[in-house]
């Protein structure tokens, strides 16, 4: 291995090195709680490298996010092969996005944290903005879905798919932000299991769909 290669293979590792850094301590105290200073502690950097690697913490968040989504946008893939009814294909696609967030709950947060702040509010990183293409594909996927669905007849045609879509993301991010929330509320106190919870949107989704 080359000098040139060696250098970008020890770049990539300590990129890596920083992100896994900083999702350790957002699972640990929240985003709110992590700071540049604590990731640059963790890693053993000074604070100059750090940013040799990120602009600021808002970039590092978006990088997270960016991780994130590159996953998400397999999983759809794969389920997009599995079904051939566009209504199938959305209820899956609802299911897979509740078991990535349960599996990832980093990434639920992360992504959480930037959707719920104001366009205004964010910087535009080169990580959010390979972020947004993916997530703009992710929504292309769940319309392509809906479409099918309407044109075949196995989702009504008065709906509007724009809003259909609102919902969708609104109702995902909802659900999974009250079961982490909530869980402990949901098993002590009204002996609820949370999975029934996520079952019970898709058929609810399902419902308004058909």
């Amino acid at each position: 291995m080359g000098i040139k290669e060696r250098k970008e293979r020890e770049k990539k590792n300590r990129r890596e090195g920083i992100i896994k850094a900083a999702k350790k301590l957002i699972l640990k105290q929240g985003i709110e709680g992590m700071s540049m200073n604590q990731v640059a502690e963790l890693t053993e950097l000074n604070k100059a490298t750090l940013y040799l690697y990120f602009d600021n913490k808002d970039d590092l968040i978006d990088a997270i996010v960016y991780e994130g989504l590159i996953i998400l946008d397999k999983e759809f893939q794969q389920v997009d092969q599995q079904s051939t009814l566009g209504l199938k294909k959305v209820l899956n696609l609802i299911k897979t996005t509740f078991d990535f967030y349960k599996q990832y709950p980093i990434y639920f947060h992360t992504m959480n944290h930037q959707e719920r702040r104001k366009l205004s509010e964010r910087s535009h990183t080169p990580y959010s903005i390979k972020g947004d293409e993916i997530a703009s594909r992710i929504f292309g996927q769940f319309k392509e879905s809906i479409e099918q669905g309407i044109e075949e007849g196995s989702i009504r045609k008065d709906i509007d798919i724009n809003r259909v879509l609102i919902l969708i993301y609104a109702q995902t991010y909802g659900v999974m932000h009250t079961v982490y929330s909530k869980e402990d509320v949901y098993k002590d106190v009204l002996n609820m299991d949370p999975v029934n919870i996520k079952k019970s949107a898709l058929e609810f989704m399902e419902y308004y769909l058909k």
